[in-house]
């Protein structure tokens, strides 16, 4: 594992590379597209699990921090959700220039939606793609995001803060808000607000959806089996499954799940073969 940092438009971005130990070959690429705010931090463990697996098959795992986020540049409440799917773009070619190799986008929660967006504004064109736990939509998120954290903050004030109708009053306005330590600007809501996983366009690769569910038996949340669903019928090969276990990037504690870990290894493997070597695809 080592650190990097890489040129983007803003600044510098801050990227972790997970490498094939000595005498494994390298046979394939993957960037990650993180989780947000502390989904992100509560995920990390997970996260470098599964690239420690992927790179123990001959993985070469790209981990982003995308701008205001992580060792990146910029503060948080300068983010914007046309920088970070940029962002995505920049650490994608760099992996690219680095690697050329057959390559996965993987993305998780909210950054499962980023990946999504990437695509559909052709920046990059993998060879597979990763979703875990994705969210329904961006205004689903972020409305989640805000009734939670406004709880918090009346649970722990005993009452005085703002309401979600004002916080959103605010962003309607053009003004940044800050919600449980995370500054947020209106770009950033309002362009992810907009994306919704019912709506966008079926993705051109074999694709890899897995969800965590603490149900027994475990099964695809109805969001899911209708986007697996409706992009099957579009012609794309999806292998989608739910697992049993906790929600990490939620929980109290830090939580791993091994069968998730396990299954997205063997469906990547099944997915890029592993074997072929070209350049990354970058779209238009």
């Amino acid at each position: 594992m080592s650190g990097h940092f890489v040129a983007g438009p803003a600044g510098p971005l801050a990227v972790v590379l997970w490498e094939p130990p000595a005498g494994v070959p390298e046979r394939f690429a993957v960037l990650h597209v993180p989780a947000a705010a502390e989904e992100m931090n509560k995920s990390r463990r997970m996260i470098a699990l599964q690239a420690r697996a992927l790179a123990e098959l001959g993985g070469v795992v790209a981990v982003l921090d995308p701008r205001g986020t992580g060792d990146s540049c910029g503060e948080h409440g300068d983010a914007t959700w046309a920088g970070w799917r940029e962002d995505v773009g920049v650490a994608w070619r760099w992996l690219a220039a680095r690697r050329p190799l057959l390559s996965a986008l993987w993305g998780l929660r909210l950054g499962g939606l980023l990946a999504l967006d990437a695509l559909a504004a052709q920046q990059i064109a993998p060879d597979a793609l990763v979703l875990w736990q994705p969210v329904a939509s961006g205004k689903q998120w972020f409305g989640q995001f805000l009734r939670l954290a406004t709880a918090q903050q009346i649970t722990g004030t005993g009452g005085g803060g703002p309401d979600t109708r004002s916080l959103r009053a605010e962003l309607a306005a053009g003004r940044s808000i800050e919600i449980a330590g995370y500054d947020l600007h209106p770009e950033l809501v309002s362009d992810a607000e907009a994306v919704d996983l019912a709506a966008v366009p079926a993705p051109k690769c074999p694709t890899i959806v897995r969800e965590v569910t603490l149900g027994s038996p475990a099964s695809l949340s109805p969001v899911a089996e209708r986007a697996v669903g409706r992009w099957s019928a579009a012609g794309t090969t999806v292998n989608a499954m739910a697992i049993e276990g906790a929600s990490f990037w939620a929980a109290q504690e830090i939580a791993e799940v091994p069968q998730l870990v396990a299954s997205t290894t063997a469906a990547v493997i099944e997915a890029l073969g592993g074997t072929s070597s070209r350049s990354i695809g970058t779209g238009a």
